[in-house]
């Protein structure tokens, strides 16, 4: 009979464990849900992005530019993917409209990034706005290179 209750104790416990794991799980999600949560500066680099316009016609072109800044008083240097940093698009439900399916495919070529004190390193992405809705769209970048995560917070576009 011990060894049934042991079960039955080691079950609950497993049991209650995964409850509190799904539920910071699910917590998380609902998190990342609405906004980007890694910081837009970490270890001497900022991350920023600037829309070429807050509110636009839908099928006209709007230029996402991303710069990630060195405020350092010595050089940095990562290693990154050719996609990065990497912009992304959110529609007014907080679906991921681009890129389409809500990641990039990048291919797999790594870059080393050597930023002196001060530099900075930028990359545009043109937004065809043709294929989306009028609406309030969300627009934000990250940066990912070995230890370093950042996110900008979200701007909103508006397309006509």
């Amino acid at each position: 009979m011990t060894g049934i209750s042991y079960e039955i104790s080691r079950r609950l416990k497993v049991t209650i464990k995964f409850h509190s794991y799904a539920s910071l799980l699910a917590l998380g999600a609902l998190a990342c849900q609405s906004e980007p949560v890694a910081p837009s500066s970490a270890k001497g680099l900022t991350l920023s992005l600037a829309a070429a316009h807050k509110e636009i016609q839908r099928g006209a072109s709007d230029s996402l530019v991303m710069t990630l800044t060195n405020t350092n008083r010595y050089s940095v240097s990562l290693s990154t993917g050719a996609c990065e940093p990497s912009p992304f698009v959110k529609d007014a439900r907080g679906v991921t409209v681009v890129p389409a399916g809500g990641g990039w495919v990048c291919i797999a070529v790594l870059l080393r990034l050597v930023l002196a004190p001060g530099q900075q390193f930028q990359r545009t992405f043109v937004w065809e706005t043709g294929p989306f809705a009028p609406g309030n769209y969300s627009v934000y970048a990250t940066f990912s290179a070995e230890d370093v995560h950042l996110t900008t917070s979200a701007e909103v576009v508006q397309l006509k």
